[in-house]
């Protein structure tokens, strides 16, 4: 299908060169540079004293300002977020902020710079014919086979609808869903009555019902569903994932395996067989329903070979010591194990991540999706453009994403990308053998809106970080369960500077919020932009302290949009880069997903649809990727500072691509490696 590109969203990060610790801090230099980026208005913060309201109404200083002003909101003490009324270029919104500085009423002032998201995602057309009479005569049955034991898979047939009303029949959708169509997953099929779904979940039940497919010329329709049918099914058990090794002693004599669900056990009753085998002598057994087993008779100073064998009805499985996903489209995730991919499947053999762990995503908002109920912790919508929220408020904590659609200069449509629900879904993606899989699929995931249709505000972006980190935000509640790390794929459309360090005339107020979630033990991941230029100047990635990201293709190069760190930044940029996806480097890639990252997406065009699948490309999806990876070091070891994070990450990088632009840089310029989650979580397992 062709792709669109949405609202631009994205971030740069401060780059590390060298070895240090921890990133660098933004150069100095940078305030020499004129701000590109849309403004909203000011943040301003007034000295000890000074009413922030003038006597005839008017934000304090809006005479040195030159322009009306508006009361927004605070944002801290004494600090005040005031709009522009009307609508002013960069250059002219810069010069106001300038003006106000000099103010002696005024402490620091700062731009309210407007923040984006941006993604490429396919978009089906819609059309006004008349749909197809309904198709009846559904049957569904457990189509189990031998042949592959631990597959679960559905047999259907039907009837053809009675009328298609002029259209030709040009195939059937296939619905199904289990939770009565709360969430549903579609197939579309051939012009055949009849198919099989595999890659189902055993023990699960699952409703059906199909839908023929009618097409007059270009536009096409999806006529009346059928009658539901239901049904459970069965296979053998998947396989146990042994936690206590693959050897046993005389001193160690207990083996244990993950406990399996319902649908792990194949939607059947199963035992556990432990043999112990040593190299001389007689195999040592014990059968179990639990999930461990204690071997009676093993001889000291002996070592025994474990195995672990998992026995239903339908069959039996051997236990793996590696965690091998199940999940339908994995094939797809060619980032997570491929040549230049992050060697996930390392990770998960020591951890999918805990539960305690929560992953912040700052972005437009997440939609409801299968693969992340009931891991969603409260979140909460800090869009203050009540026209740009696109839900009929302001801020509330409701912080579901409601669509970003708009319209361009033309009144041409823009569709809603779903760009923070294909975030959130690269970090933690539930292992179900559903669909995808995140890098950290036991975390839980925590929505922090601050991107509406039209962007965002850095004033959204800092009530957002702080909500996020635990920290107080004046006017709202407390966040009950705080984030340990934070994403931040989001960035402005053109320049803006980021004041790390405070002067008479500039707030610092970005700075200060990061600087207080790294304290309160939080590490905030943003990325690089995506403009194929230079880092530094993309807020907030240039901010510190974060973890700035650069994207990477297929070949394991510089993705042709990723920003770099230029040899003048001095030790400003790209700190680390992960894969991004590149449609122009996609040869080897999972078919279908054209070099793209492949994660979770919806339907709808405007607002919510049925959640589904498809694929993006950005720092943005490198962001997300370099969180997950974080966040199994926080399940490791829950106390990991910030710069802890950063030695771990830094020291076990992967090498880019071996004469690619990457590789060859002098100034690191994509920074210092891909990152590699099987080498961190090794890393901090054996340095903790």
């Amino acid at each position: 299908m062709a792709k669109f590109r949405g609202v631009a969203i994205w971030i740069a990060l401060l780059t590390l060169v060298g070895s240090s610790v921890a990133p660098a801090s933004a150069a100095t230099v940078a305030s020499q540079f004129s701000a590109t980026a849309k403004a909203a208005g000011l943040i301003v913060k007034y000295r000890k004293g000074v009413l922030p309201l003038a006597p005839n109404g008017d934000p304090t200083a809006a005479n040195a300002a030159g322009v009306t002003l508006k009361f927004d909101s605070l944002l801290d003490t004494n600090t005040y977020v005031l709009n522009f009324v009307d609508q002013l270029s960069a250059d002219e919104a810069q010069a106001v902020a300038d003006r106000m500085a000099q103010d002696p009423r005024v402490a620091a002032v700062e731009l309210n710079t407007v923040i984006h998201a941006e993604g490429f995602a396919p978009h089906a057309a819609t059309s006004a014919i008349k749909a197809a009479s309904a198709v009846t005569g559904l049957t569904v049955k457990d189509a189990w086979s031998a042949s592959a034991p631990t597959a679960a898979n559905v047999a259907l047939s039907w009837k053809a609808p009675s009328s298609l009303y002029g259209a030709k029949l040009s195939g059937y959708q296939i619905d199904y869903s289990a939770d009565g169509f709360t969430t549903t997953k579609t197939v579309a099929v051939s012009t055949k009555t009849s198919s099989t779904i595999s890659s189902l979940v055993a023990g699960v039940k699952y409703s059906f019902r199909v839908r023929a497919i009618t097409k007059v010329g270009s536009a096409s329709k999806i006529g009346t569903a059928s009658a539901v049918r239901s049904i459970s099914l069965t296979s053998a058990p998947v396989a146990p994932v042994i936690t206590t090794g693959a050897v046993a002693t005389a001193l160690e004599p207990t083996v244990s395996w993950l406990p399996q669900s319902i649908s792990d056990q194949g939607g059947l009753s199963v035992s556990y067989t432990v043999t112990a085998t040593p190299s001389l002598g007689s195999a040592v057994t014990c059968t179990t329903i639990s999930s461990s087993c204690t071997l009676a008779g093993l001889v000291g100073a002996t070592s025994y070979v474990i195995e672990v064998v998992a026995t239903n009805a339908r069959g039996a499985t051997h236990a793996s010591t590696q965690f091998t996903p199940a999940d339908e489209f994995y094939s797809k995730q060619w980032y997570l194990n491929s040549t230049y991919g992050i060697n996930a499947p390392s990770a998960w053999a020591v951890t999918l991540g805990s539960s305690d762990v929560v992953v912040a995503v700052l972005d437009g908002g997440i939609a409801n999706h299968p693969q992340l109920a009931g891991r969603m912790v409260p979140g909460y919508d800090f869009v203050s453009d009540v026209a740009s929220a696109n839900d009929g408020d302001g801020p509330d904590p409701d912080a579901s994403d409601p669509g970003n659609w708009t319209y361009d200069r033309n009144n041409n449509l823009i569709p809603s990308d779903w760009h923070g629900t294909h975030v959130a879904g690269i970090i933690a993606a539930a292992a179900d053998k559903v669909g995808t899989i995140g890098i950290a699929p036991n975390v839980r995931i925590q929505s922090v809106r601050v991107l509406g249709s039209t962007g965002g505000t850095r004033a959204d972006l800092i009530r957002g970080i702080n909500w996020a980190a635990g920290l107080s935000v004046p006017g709202y509640p407390a966040n009950p369960t705080p984030a340990k790390v934070l994403n931040l794929s989001l960035g402005t459309d053109g320049t803006s500077m980021c004041d790390n360090i405070p002067t008479q005339s500039r707030l610092y107020s970005t700075a200060q919020a990061l600087a207080a979630a790294k304290a309160a033990g939080v590490t905030t991941i943003t990325a690089a932009g995506n403009s194929g230029s230079d880092a530094r100047y993309s807020y907030p990635g240039n901010c510190y302290p974060t973890i700035n990201v650069g994207a990477t293709g297929y070949s394991g190069d510089r993705a042709y949009y990723s920003n770099i760190t230029e040899p003048n930044a001095q030790n400003v940029g790209v700190d680390i880069s992960a894969p991004g996806g590149d449609d122009k480097d996609n040869a080897g890639a999972a078919q279908s997903t054209g070099g793209l990252i492949f994660s979770l997406w919806n339907t709808g065009t405007t607002v919510p649809g049925d959640p589904t699948y498809g694929t993006m490309e950005g720092t943005s999806m490198a962001t997300p990727v370099v969180a997950g990876v974080v966040a199994l070091l926080y399940s490791i070891k829950p106390s990991i500072t910030f710069d802890e994070v950063w030695t771990v990450l830094s020291s076990t990088v992967s090498k880019f691509k071996p004469g690619g632009q990457c590789a060859t840089s002098t100034s690191q310029e994509c920074g210092v490696g891909i990152v590699n989650a099987g080498n961190a979580v090794a890393y901090l397992k054996t340095h903790p």
